[in-house]
């Protein structure tokens, strides 16, 4: 798969976004009618992947990307991080208020045996601190921060 390609899965069309950073070749799978994305471990609710092939700088891109899409478009993460992630996010932003409520609904969940996922990108993007990040170097400074949490 490449950047711009259209899949199929059944009736669903699906756009092809490339989304280095974890990987060299990450794809992320955008169904407009849902609004949906699969996104591999690009990102993960309140995180996003470990660069393995990728640097700080196609990660940055990367989460721009992602970004972009609307408010409504449901979050399809490839692992159920959320709440390890949630310890992160209150690490380096405390003070915020969505992250709070947020990281409560998730401990919430998850004490009930409830998956976190998906969600929507309107939450990702007041609780998320890599989507947050406005530009490479503070990117790149959480994630090594991340790294060794």
């Amino acid at each position: 798969m490449r950047d711009g390609d259209v899949v199929a899965l059944g009736q669903s069309r699906a756009q092809v976004i490339a989304t280095p950073g974890h990987t060299a070749g990450e794809v992320s799978y955008y169904f407009p009618d849902g609004p949906a994305l699969f996104c591999g471990d690009t990102l993960f609710s309140m995180g996003c992947g470990r660069l393995f092939e990728g640097t700080p700088a196609d990660m940055f891109a990367s989460l721009q990307r992602i970004k972009a899409l609307p408010d409504d478009t449901l979050i399809c993460c490839g692992h159920e991080y959320t709440q390890s992630n949630a310890r992160f996010a209150l690490h380096v932003d405390p003070d915020n208020a969505a992250l709070k409520q947020r990281a409560g609904q998730v401990a919430d969940l998850r004490r009930r045996g409830l998956p976190t996922l998906p969600v929507p990108l309107s939450v990702e993007r007041l609780t998320n601190p890599f989507l947050r990040a406005g530009d490479v170097a503070t990117l790149a400074r959480l994630r090594g921060e991340k790294d060794s949490f």
